[in-house]
């Protein structure tokens, strides 16, 4: 049987320091209790009998999505009892979350997956990588005659580094926007973290990175550029630290060009799936979805959708572009419609998300259909930005 569980239940947190394999302390948990409270964070548990046997969490988040503030759910501490597993219950907790997220009008959902293969079967897809860096100390590249200077924050300074957060996500869809609440535990309230923040020549605020140096090395918890030059103002930060580290690490998007600011480039860099995405509720994501609409002509795209676990996903969609708009709508009945393609959930928010486009799924065999309107179609697709997100959950 499945019920919501009070956040501030003991059980469930039990449950996940077994799942997780670490020991919170008490003041810990209440720590974290008043935190999950404020962020109304959700938990739905599979109760057998009085006893809690397995759970799942969802945090009410919103992203951009191309520009678009989209509701999306973040599924996170999905745990079992080691007694409880492989009967069913965290599919039938999974399934349910689908169904109470299209409920409330989330429109897309996020997970860090422990196992790709696992969470593909349930809608999820990956979507979001990230480059992790272990760059040598000496072969920070320096900048000493870069105008403009870095400082670490003073208090008070807070709202300057949330304006620049701001711009940094307009380069880029998946990002979360971040409310107080988010600043408050889950960035600011990192123990141990310094910040620095990067000023242009007229004192305008254009970049920072929040740091720590420990045992010869500097972690860069977070590295937020907005111009070519704030990246090179914190390059040399870094680099004026030889004394105290011999190497660097710090995650960045996927398509960053940092080795292109390297004169040696041959550091350490490692690609690493990150996030997956699921579409729950593929009518509502496609009526607000920025789709590009480069001209006046109007054009009608229909598409099928398989949703193996959510069948309401399931089904024939058109999307029409006109005036300077589109509007998109679930068929009842698909009789003389030309269907371009046929994809599943998880290939819809692939190239929703801006990770593949709909040519390239084809060429790889992964689609079919007709190629002369697969392209056009891919034409309405923003790809101007690059999926990343700099939060974990």
């Amino acid at each position: 049987m499945i019920k919501q569980i009070p956040i501030t239940n003991d059980e469930i947190y039990e449950l996940s320091a077994f799942a997780f394999q670490f020991t919170p302390k008490p003041e810990e948990i209440e720590k974290k209790k008043k935190e999950k409270e404020k962020q109304n964070e959700i938990v739905w548990g599979w109760m057998e009998g009085e006893n809690l046997a397995a759970k799942v969490h969802l945090l009410p988040l919103k992203t951009l999505i191309h520009g678009k503030v989209i509701k999306t759910g973040g599924i996170t501490m999905v745990s079992t009892w080691p007694e409880h597993r492989r009967k069913g219950a965290v599919r039938q907790l999974l399934i349910h979350a689908i169904a109470e997220m299209k409920k409330e009008g989330y429109l897309i959902s996020y997970l860090a997956p422990f196992s790709v293969p696992f969470y593909r079967k349930f809608g999820w897809e990956m979507t979001i990588n990230e480059m992790q860096f272990t760059i040598p100390m000496e072969r920070v590249p320096k900048y000493k005659n870069i105008s403009g200077y870095v400082r670490r924050m003073q208090k008070g300074e807070e709202a300057i580094i949330k304006e620049i957060y701001q711009a940094y996500t307009e380069q880029y869809t998946g990002m979360l926007v971040r409310d107080e609440l988010w600043w408050e535990y889950k960035i600011l309230g990192k123990e141990g973290f310094t910040t620095a923040i990067s000023y242009d020549n007229e004192g305008r605020a254009d970049g920072y990175m929040r740091y720590r140096v420990k045992e010869n090395k500097m972690d860069i918890d977070e590295w937020v550029t907005v111009t070519p030059e704030s990246r090179k103002r914190q390059l040399q930060f870094i680099a004026n630290h030889d004394s105290m580290a011999k190497e660097v690490h710090m995650t960045l998007p996927d398509d960053d060009l940092l080795p292109l600011f390297m004169e040696e480039p041959r550091a350490k860099q490692e690609q690493k799936p990150y996030f997956m995405t699921r579409i729950v509720d593929v009518e509502g994501f496609l009526k607000v979805y920025p789709f590009l609409i480069p001209s006046e002509k109007e054009e009608a795209y229909t598409i099928k959708v398989e949703d193996s676990i959510f069948e309401e996903n399931s089904g024939i969609y058109r999307i029409q572009f006109r005036n300077e708009s589109h509007v998109a709508e679930k068929l009842e009945n698909a009789a003389g419609q030309d269907i371009i393609t046929t994809l599943t959930v998880q290939q819809l928010a692939m190239v929703l998300m801006g990770k593949n486009t709909l040519e390239q799924l084809y060429e790889q065999e992964f689609i079919s259909g007709n190629l002369k309107n697969i392209k056009k179609l891919d034409a309405h697709l923003p790809k101007k930005r690059h999926p990343y997100l700099a939060d974990f959950f």
